[in-house]
């Protein structure tokens, strides 16, 4: 997957004027009425300002084609204004949501000209009130000075966040590139989500209450489905026993669905897909995603689930909200029960990356299902507290948090595609459901801060807890190469027995692997010692900030960890060769051994490094991209160590420590 973001950046970059022209068009669209209400222009010009600090394209072509493009598109709306005046509410979409005009005309006769300059940081205002302006009579010359000093500050204030972002995205791309291509798919699907839930959230919510009645309906005249309808719809029924046979129903469904799937389709489609994905996703594994992704893994571990679930439910009882309690014990109690039943009904087998401390069956996702019913129900709970104009945002974040749950268990092998899949179909079904009981039966709470503070208290203290157990949790997800024993003859005459380049950079053969040491990498670091080789300060909580003081030498700034193989280094030393320049030995574990004796071997490398400045705020010990000047500082080097036995070709230098038998 990186190799598809190593491919557009390189395009962009010879690209710089067809770049511009879509920067231009961006802006352009993002400020004309109704095209402004529809084009993502603040992720787009965020994207851009992460391509500035990357060095992919210049921060000012791409702020005056910013610039360009909105003073045109605002231009562009103001004419429309004037032109068409109050014909413009009989035009769609504002005959069909006159509300949209209507804000943007109670704007303007609120702040009057400023409108313009302000309206343009305002989301749900930002493309009508150019047109409003046109529409009521502003003065041109007053429109076009208000239009061209807003630009001049909109085009900086909306590519900022996206040039620190791409600043964070050079400094993860010295330690992993993989690192960059995670972030920025982060980013991506939850931009993706956010839009779909709050789209779906708007084109749903006018019509729930007739579609919930025409449910009732339609069960009401079949005699099997009555008593579900009136669990659901009617108020005064008691909801329990349609509810329970609703769950049994929905457990039987996914059971014949998967069943039918595997029969009609024998698997291979699916197969292939699942494949396809998980390859993608795990040639993107780095030691912090791995971090990363444990954490959001946590959100749907037991125990998060379970303390989450009964600190509200606490909550609901000591308040007496004893119905409410009921529905958020079914939607809890649902998520645990029916990943046990459905797993060991259609043991399905995980795939061969998952971690051996995982069980056998795979389908479905015990995290996804869990966290999609509990964060799923609660967040329709604290929705009918909020105004109907807010209600998409708790449901946007449950979104996130259950998507981000979803993508982990992905990432770290845990589940194929169609589990999660599954898992969040049958979620959201039973969601779904007890939502429309809920808001048939119960009224809305009364005390919208208390769900949220408990809510975001026991997140934090479940958050807390996860990262404490960090090391151990990651540990249990880290992929473990199987042992290869190999001769030590063998291991001197092959030019195949270990990879030759690190498997993580752009396009995976830049930093060559010329060092490979059999023996204990910390003997030899002892060894090194006389040559003026110092362990290495690695980047931390502790010297970041170090990161961010133009005046520090590159001999105080830490070193980045890079990755190799989804890992991180075993052995990092350093050598100062000048104020301005080291040299940085990296050695990493693998599973080869040499027999006999049993020998570990690490593969590395030694590289040069600079200082490079991001934005005059950032300093980023760089790897130099010439190999062959620290490779030929190290022989030298080498060549006092008399306790060490060295093969040396012109790319390469295998090293025996003479402990060892030879």
């Amino acid at each position: 997957m990186s190799e598809i973001f190593t491919s557009l950046a390189a395009w962009i970059g010879q690209h710089a004027f067809w770049a511009g022209l879509v920067v231009f068009l961006v802006a352009f669209s993002e400020s004309v009425a109704l095209f402004g209400l529809l084009v993502p222009g603040v992720v787009m010009m965020f994207g851009f300002g992460a391509l500035i600090a990357t060095g992919i394209l210049n921060f000012w072509p791409v702020f005056w084609w910013a610039v360009a493009g909105a003073v045109a598109g605002d231009g562009l709306s103001f004419w429309l204004g004037r032109h068409f005046q109050e014909r413009l509410q009989g035009f769609w979409p504002f005959s069909q949501h006159p509300s949209t005009l209507q804000r943007g005309i109670a704007f303007f006769e609120k702040y009057g000209g400023k409108s313009v300059a302000i309206g343009r940081f305002f989301g749900p205002v930002r493309a009508i009130i150019p047109l409003v302006a046109g529409m009521l009579g502003m003065s041109p010359w007053r429109f076009v000075i208000a239009n061209l000093s807003s630009a001049l500050v909109w085009a900086p204030a909306y590519l900022l966040p996206g040039i620190v972002f791409g600043a964070s995205l050079e400094l993860a791309s010295e330690v992993a590139f993989r690192l960059v291509a995670l972030m920025l798919l982060l980013l991506f699907l939850a931009w993706i989500l956010v839009y779909l839930v709050r789209g779906l959230f708007r084109l749903i919510q006018p019509h729930a209450t007739s579609l919930v009645q025409r449910g009732f309906a339609w069960g009401q005249l079949h005699r099997g489905f009555r008593s579900i309808s009136r669990a659901l719809a009617d108020p005064r029924h008691p909801e329990a026993r349609g509810l329970a046979f609703l769950a049994t129903l929905l457990l039987l469904t996914a059971l014949l669905f998967v069943l039918l799937t595997g029969i009609v389709l024998d698997g291979s489609l699916t197969n292939r897909t699942d494949q396809l994905v998980s390859n993608a996703l795990q040639s993107l594994r780095t030691p912090w995603g791995d971090q990363l992704m444990v954490m959001f893994t946590g959100l749907g571990d037991l125990p998060t689930t379970l303390l989450f679930g009964l600190g509200i439910a606490a909550l609901l009882l000591l308040r007496g909200h004893r119905r409410a309690l009921s529905y958020l014990l079914a939607a809890t109690a649902f998520g645990l029960i029916a990943p046990l039943l459905l797993k060991y009904a259609l043991r399905i087998p995980r795939p061969p990356s998952a971690p051996d401390t995982l069980g056998s069956w795979s389908f479905p996702s015990a995290h996804v299902l869990r966290s999609a019913t509990l964060y799923g129900f609660y967040s329709i709970m604290i929705a009918r507290t909020l105004i109907r104009e807010w209600r998409w945002l708790p449901y946007s974040i449950a979104a996130l948090m259950v998507g981000a749950v979803a993508l982990s268990r992905l990432y770290l092998g845990a589940h194929w595609l169609t589990d999660i899949l599954g898992s969040l179909s049958l979620g959201v079904a039973w969601v779904a459901l007890l939502g429309i009981a809920y808001h048939r039966h119960v009224q809305a709470e009364s005390h919208k801060t208390t769900l949220v503070s408990s809510a975001l208290a026991l997140l934090a203290l479940c958050g807390g807890y996860s990262w404490l157990q960090m090391d151990e949790r990651a540990a249990a997800y880290e992929r473990a190469g199987e042992p290869r024993i190999i001769s030590q003859a063998s291991w001197h005459n092959s030019e195949t027995a270990l990879p030759r380049y690190r498997h993580d950079t752009l396009g995976e053969g830049d930093h060559p692997l010329n060092i490979q040491l059999a023996g204990d990498p910390e003997q030899f670091f002892v060894r090194l010692k006389q040559q003026d080789w110092q362990a290495a300060e690695m980047l931390g909580w502790d010297n970041l900030l170090h990161l961010l003081s133009p005046s520090t030498p590159l001999q105080a700034l830490p070193v980045l960890p890079q990755a190799h193989d989804a890992r991180h280094e075993r052995l990092v030393m350093v050598k100062q060769l000048s104020a301005d320049s080291r040299l940085v030995l990296r050695l990493w574990s693998t599973p080869l051994r040499i027999e006999p004796g049993g020998l570990p071997v690490a593969v590395g490398n030694v590289t040069g490094q600079h200082v490079e400045t991001l934005l005059g705020l950032l300093m980023i010990p760089r790897t130099d991209q010439n190999f062959t000047f620290p490779l030929r500082q190290f022989k030298g080097d080498l060549a006092s160590l008399d306790d060490a036995v060295t093969h040396r070709s012109e790319h390469l230098i295998r090293i025996t420590l003479k402990h060892g038998d030879e």
